[in-house]
């Protein structure tokens, strides 16, 4: 083997080992690539935490809506209990005194 073999065998590798480091870096990047147009990751830092602030806000607003909701209609239940367990003591006095009274006479 001669000076010019060893040469464009190392030339050779060399220029391989380009085109193949060329695309592995090129299918790495079309592997992980970030979609072109998309605002949420191309935009303006400030604007796009303003967004989620905003929907932050807003899914907040619902959930307590929501347990607002809930919190009246079980409130309306529990008084409504109260009355019927009001209405069924005062039942039970006045049944105790009758039966009192039915005793009493005997």
């Amino acid at each position: 083997m001669n000076r010019t073999d060893l040469t464009l065998i190392i030339v050779s590798a060399i220029v391989i080992a380009l085109v193949l480091g060329w695309s592995a870096r090129w299918l790495f990047d079309r592997l992980n690539r970030i979609p072109h147009g998309d605002p949420a990751v191309e935009g303006d830092p400030v604007s796009t935490a303003e967004a989620a602030r905003d929907a932050a806000e807003a899914e907040l607003s619902r959930i307590q809506l929501e347990f607002a909701s809930e919190y009246n209609q079980l409130k309306a239940e529990l008084d409504g209990t109260m009355d019927t367990l009001r209405f069924v003591r005062q039942k039970s006095e006045a049944l105790e005194e009758e039966l009192e009274s039915l005793r009493g006479k005997k």
